[in-house]
């Protein structure tokens, strides 16, 4: 038999225990070059630019006229770039690092109707079980480095933090390659309980006769529940095409179509230290909801913002609820309306 892989990567949530990761360096990127040449160069930049932007706003919106025009002079968002070699295979390549003004370019997405997706994004649990001349075997990092890295690669691509099991004994008594093969939603929500991820992707993935893959994927998440699929030339492409999956339907989910604002009220109670009050205010303005917040206040043991976002309320609350920052409070006080949260210890 051909070699058959099964990779298994569910996204559900766990409701009483779930955390957000917050993802650093969406804003840079390597593009393989094939000279240094200046006659080239704008147009890496614009290739640079463009998959900065993928794992930046929603795809839907890509092939926008919007988008289209800030392609056209992409080096007008540039900070810094440099030239770098790294081994593939081998075979030393040449790569183009940029590295993207993000004030600049969240400005200009904007102004032209479009919101940008921030730090805090769901972290995804990553199962990936292997059938090869018909033998099964669980994906293990440090056993198949290169399915790790072509897996880790298709995530930073698309701004994704993604974790993989211990496949300890505890794993191994909670879930079977069967289960993941069939797509046991139960057994999979029970052992994926004890990473605390927001999400699980579960996929499968087949080598056939011909030597491409074909690709099965399903996606849970809160109330969602979408599967995809597709064939691809080697195992990377349909890797890529999980990740990329997982990336459009969280964008659907978490970033505003609109950047209309909405003006709330929010209470943070709980705090004891300037510290705190600077972790939650900081947590605030870094969510991609949130364009602006203003201090109203502290008091004892309590903080009050103002915060302007995009969107509607109901959003905030939907991207607040994936962190482990800020957990929903009942206030006592009936003539408050807006939110109020205890900063999490």
């Amino acid at each position: 038999m051909r070699l058959v892989a099964l990779v298994s990567l569910w996204l559900i949530t766990v409701c009483s225990n779930v955390i957000a990761a917050e993802v650093k360096g969406l804003y840079r990127t390597d593009v393989a070059v094939q000279s240094k040449d200046e006659s080239t160069r704008n147009e890496d930049i614009r290739r640079a630019l463009e998959q900065v932007l993928k794992r930046l706003i929603r795809t839907d919106v890509l092939q926008s006229k919007a988008i289209r025009s800030m392609l056209e002079k992409p080096d007008r968002f540039v900070l810094q770039y440099e030239y770098t070699t790294k081994s593939d295979a081998d075979t030393p390549l040449d790569y183009l690092r940029v590295d993207f003004d993000s004030s600049r370019l969240k400005d200009t997405l904007r102004e032209r109707g479009i919101t940008p997706w921030g730090e805090q994004r769901p972290e995804v649990l990553v199962w990936l079980s292997i059938m090869d001349n018909s033998e099964k075997s669980i994906f293990v990092p440090e056993q198949m480095p290169e399915i790790d890295r072509s897996l880790r690669a298709a995530a930073e691509e698309n701004g994704l933090p993604v974790t993989v099991p211990l496949w300890d004994l505890t794993d191994q008594q909670g879930v079977s390659p069967n289960d993941l093969e069939t797509g046991n939603a139960e057994r999979v929500r029970q052992a994926s309980a004890r990473y605390e991820t927001d999400a699980v992707l579960v996929g499968r993935l087949s080598h056939r006769p011909e030597g491409d893959w074909e690709a099965i994927w399903r996606l849970y998440l809160l109330n969602l529940d979408q599967t995809w699929q597709g064939r691809f030339p080697d195992l990377r492409e349909a890797l890529r095409s999980g990740s990329s999956g997982v990336y459009t339907r969280l964008a659907e989910r978490f970033i505003p179509r609109t950047t209309q604002e909405t003006t709330l009220e929010l209470e943070v109670v709980g705090l004891s230290s300037l510290d705190q009050i600077d972790r939650a205010a900081a947590y605030l303005s870094g969510l991609s909801q949130v364009k602006r917040l203003e201090w109203m206040g502290v008091e004892a043991d309590h903080a009050m913002f103002k915060l302007y976002i995009l969107g509607e309320r109901a959003s905030l609350e939907e991207t607040l609820a994936l962190g482990r920052v800020l957990r929903p409070f009942a206030s006592d006080d009936q003539r408050f309306s807006g939110l109020t949260y205890r900063l999490a210890e």
